[in-house]
């Protein structure tokens, strides 16, 4: 998923556009209406709701080549979540009505997308699953599983967790204590090591024994 999915040279020709995001601002906001397609094209973007506490819950982060908010723009309804650079990044934005001709002739880029949506749909009913019964670990197993593999870097035993603690949390609504002390847990038992801070995973296979939530 890091290959963009649609070519620089197409969005151009399609009269597509480049927004400038720095870290923390904000692209779109819940609630307004989809009349864009956004692709990220450097960077790291993340699609982010809040409760009525003021919690945030992070639907989904998306990198180099990644699309986001497709479900609102193909229905023409508001967003359900709020749009943020995690650092600087450069997005793709294209209107309703180009998109859709880019994507009429071009069948094999809307077949592209038909599989990325689909693949975004297991993955929703995964973590839903996760959250409604499991443990903290093994919601944090399943999370980085699925993440190794739709990630071509991921497909060594040892895979680099391209992800902070707090945003771990923030996508299997843990708190970040409950994270840090299930990390912990799981590499004492080898499932995974700390290297320079990060996460590396090394498999789930005594992952999912723990408790906590």
């Amino acid at each position: 998923m890091s290959t963009p999915m649609i070519p620089d040279e197409l969005w151009r020709a399609y009269g597509a556009r480049i927004v400038p995001l720095s870290k923390g601002e904000t692209l779109f906001d819940q609630g307004t209406t989809a009349s864009s397609f956004y692709q990220v094209k450097t960077g790291r973007v993340k699609m982010v709701s809040y409760n009525d506490q003021g919690r945030e819950f992070v639907q989904g982060l998306f990198t180099d080549g990644q699309s986001f908010g497709e479900p609102p723009f193909f229905n023409d309804v508001p967003y359900p979540a709020s749009a943020m650079a995690v650092v600087a990044s450069d997005v793709w934005t294209c209107g309703r009505a180009a998109f859709l001709r880019l994507l009429a002739e071009h069948p094999a880029i809307h077949l592209e997308l038909t599989k990325v949506l689909s693949g975004r749909l297991v993955y929703k009913s995964m973590m839903l699953a996760e959250i409604a019964v499991e443990e903290a670990e093994h919601r944090l197993a399943t999370l980085i599983e699925y993440l190794r593999g739709t990630d071509p870097a991921g497909t060594t035993r040892a895979y680099r967790v391209p992800f902070t603690r707090q945003q771990l949390a923030d996508m299997t609504g843990l708190r970040v204590e409950t994270v840090v002390r299930s990390i912990k847990a799981m590499e004492q038992r080898g499932a995974l090591e700390i290297e320079d801070g990060k996460i590396v995973w090394h498999g789930p296979e005594d992952a999912h024994t723990g408790t906590g939530r």
